[in-house]
């Protein structure tokens, strides 16, 4: 009995086993492939590209997610989140580009194209029966639902991070109309999170609230009086291509808070941050142009020694002064001596001026000045 329940244990294990696996093609044959193979935590670059408004770049690092163009900030990982779902949305139905009508599809020219690392997705019109939106790619053409449109005509100010202070900063000495505050009231604007962003309009107003981190970093807002509206300029970005790429982004934003923070002051709190490195003079650049009215004179020799420098210093030297040990000392002079120990004579012919003949000419006059020196002794 023991071994044909042993044996009956076996059977009823390998129909389950088999069971399952039916189960598994089953499902696998059910469900629809999705629209990418690539996986979120792998994507170092987002790009939402769309014509007449400017084009959307977000980097990830080992921070996070960062807006990189229009402006620079700090990116909102919902928001994030919510668009890279598109590589698991499901593909109800693929067709052949080439086979396909792009015009009436809205994919000759589409108007949104988003970048993810190396793939790109192109972006069409909606089918009138199911109300799916036509995505190219690769050489197909899908249809996935429509929920990702929504996000990609979104203003690039939709995707930056609420968080009233960027990541990773945090402030351990601020100042309040000059005042200091409180180590509590630092402590508490780090989780601060704004109800909503808005571009600020007009002319920034309100009280300079400056916040510094441990290595110096400063940060600058102004905040109204009811501490609710809180004003700070971003970075411009340096991939920004221009008016060509639509609207100019917004300089400046303001976070509108919930609830307002407490800023208690601390007048005896001290600046704990290195201050700012001094230029040394060395490194200062000259105030002065160039060109200004320092310069000399047009009509000045630009060739004249300084006229600070005394007339002494172009004085010919004593040749009788005695000279110190280690003066370095020129190369003595040349004389050429006959063997009998006389200097020889100066047997160069001298010719006669032209009209002048009871005239000598000067050494050397008409010969050639290349020629070699005579022999000694040659007459």
């Amino acid at each position: 009995m023991t071994v044909r329940w042993a044996i009956n244990g076996l059977l009823l294990a390998l129909v389950l086993v088999l069971v399952s696996l039916i189960q598994r093609d089953l499902s696998r044959g059910r469900t629809p492939p999705t629209l990418s193979d690539l996986i979120a935590s792998d994507l170092l670059l987002i790009e939402i590209a769309r014509e007449g408004e400017p084009a959307i770049q977000l980097g990830q690092s080992l921070q996070g997610w960062r807006l990189e163009a229009p402006m620079e900030a700090d990116a909102d990982p919902e928001r994030i989140d919510r668009l890279l779902a598109i590589l698991d949305t499901p593909v109800h139905r693929s067709i052949p580009q080439a086979s396909a009508a792009l015009d009436q599809l809205g994919l000759a020219s589409p108007r949104i194209r988003l970048r993810l690392n190396t793939l790109e997705l192109a972006f069409g019109g909606i089918d009138p029966i199911s109300q799916y939106r036509y995505v190219a790619s690769e050489g197909l053409i899908h249809l996935i639902d429509d929920r990702f449109y929504p996000l990609l005509i979104a203003p690039p100010l939709d995707y930056v991070s609420r968080r009233l202070l960027p990541r990773g900063f945090v402030p351990v000495f601020g100042r309040l109309a000059g005042v200091p505050l409180a180590a509590d009231a630092l402590d508490g604007l780090v989780e601060v999170v704004a109800e909503r962003i808005e571009p600020l309009t007009g002319e920034p107003s309100g009280s300079p609230v400056e916040l510094k981190s441990e290595d110096g970093t400063a940060l600058r807002f102004l905040v109204s009086e009811d501490r609710r509206r809180w004003s700070r300029s971003l970075p411009v970005s340096t991939l920004q291509q221009g008016p060509k790429d639509g609207a100019a982004p917004p300089s400046s934003l303001l976070y509108v808070l919930a609830t307002a923070p407490v800023l208690t002051e601390n007048p005896s709190a001290i600046d704990p941050t290195p201050p700012a490195p001094e230029v040394p003079p060395s490194d200062r650049v000259l105030e002065s142009a160039p060109f200004s009215e320092q310069t000399q004179d047009e009509s000045e020799d630009p060739f004249a020694p300084p006229s600070d420098l005394e007339e002494s210093n172009f004085d010919e030297p004593d040749p009788n002064a005695i000279l110190p040990g280690d003066v370095e000392l020129g190369r003595p002079p040349e004389v050429r001596l006959t063997p009998d120990g006389q200097a020889p004579a100066d047997v160069r012919r001298r010719s006669q001026l032209r009209g002048e003949p009871d005239k000598a000419a000067p050494i050397g006059f008409g010969e050639d000045p290349f020629a070699p020196d005579p022999e000694y002794g040659e007459e």
